[in-house]
């Protein structure tokens, strides 16, 4: 199993939610598992400044951290990590971001909610990202209704997680993990000035 960042997990739920939990899953806050944030961050370069959109409880932000990058990490909600919070990504202006994050030379690697994947690169790229990271189910590329979008936005790579990703609500503490859901997932990645078709590949839990 992996480890969860379940003890930062102090906050007090938003307004209109009854419990962290509900919470939790009208914000579609899935924890990424590390392996799959492990085996993206030893494949693709980033570049040293990364914006963490919807940091969740912290497992994007840590990770990278511990690569030697240096990370803004921001989100909506409160989920008691050490972050921006309340902050619409959605609604963000490069005014808005510190100033070494205005030139375009950052990157943004995130795990949006699923509904609102398309609208979270979308402003990514208003925000003139270099660089884009973005976990997601397979589904998310399978369907019709968004072929368009897609055709607009062709990504420079898709990484498939070999290993189906077993994720969770993040504020499902360990001893209550049991079943879960396994799902095919992947990384998508778009970079600036990127030309020619799309390139896939594989990442695994395990290396060898």
């Amino acid at each position: 199993m992996d480890e969860t960042l379940f003890p930062h997990l102090c906050a007090a739920p938003a307004p209109g939610f009854a419990t962290l939990a509900d919470q939790a899953a009208a914000a579609e806050a899935w924890e990424t598992p590390r392996w799959a944030i492990a085996a993206i961050l030893d494949v693709e370069i980033m570049t040293a400044a990364i914006l963490d959109p919807c940091c969740g409880a912290g497992a994007l932000t840590v990770a990278a951290e511990d690569y030697g990058y240096e990370v803004l990490a921001m989100d909506l909600y409160d989920w008691g990590f050490s972050a921006r919070t309340g902050v619409d990504f959605l609604t963000l202006k490069t005014a808005d971001l510190p100033e070494r994050f205005q030139g375009g030379d950052f990157t943004v690697l995130m795990n949006p909610p699923f509904s609102r994947a398309c609208e979270f690169v979308d402003r990514a790229h208003a925000l003139g990202a270099r660089k884009i990271v973005c976990f997601q189910r397979l589904a998310w590329r399978e369907s019709g209704r968004r072929r368009a979008w897609w055709d607009a936005r062709p990504p420079a790579r898709v990484w498939l997680c070999g290993d189906r990703a077993h994720t969770w609500l993040f504020t499902i503490p360990p001893q209550d993990r049991k079943g879960g859901r396994f799902m095919p997932t992947a990384w998508f990645v778009w970079e600036r000035g990127h030309k020619g078709a799309e390139i896939g590949g594989t990442i695994w839990r395990n290396k060898s």
